[in-house]
């Protein structure tokens, strides 16, 4: 089951018990903004975040602070589908991403690997 567009959804860490990325809070909320392709055939799902996070992740292999408002969360298995909760690969954008996958727009940071996400009611 896909996200519904204007779901609400939150994520969290990874393995790490206080990620960095999160800023000090044990997760992030958001509302489901869209679908885009994503690196596998299953679509990405673009989050407009409640409040904007602040960040240093990686982008073309160079760290990097960002401030942004949107997530993009890529599934990380070519044949795993999106759920009401799972794990996911997270990356944070300034602006909102294009309708495209990842190789071919403007990317954001890449934030985390293993990051959990539940689809709220």
């Amino acid at each position: 089951m896909e996200p519904e567009v204007g779901a609400h959804i939150s994520i969290g860490g990874g393995y790490d018990v206080d990620p960095e990325w999160l800023g000090g809070h044990s997760e992030v909320t958001g509302t489901v903004l869209k679908l885009i392709p994503g690196q596998n055939a299953t679509p990405a799902c673009v989050i407009r975040l409640d409040e904007a996070l602040t960040a240093t992740g990686d982008i073309n292999g160079s760290r990097t602070i960002v401030t942004g408002s949107y997530l993009v969360l890529e599934l990380r298995y070519r044949a795993q589908q999106w759920e009401s909760t799972g794990t996911v690969h997270v990356e944070l954008c300034e602006s909102e991403p294009e309708d495209a996958a990842w190789p071919n727009r403007p990317s954001g940071v890449w934030v985390e690997s293993h990051a959990t996400y539940t689809v709220r009611p």
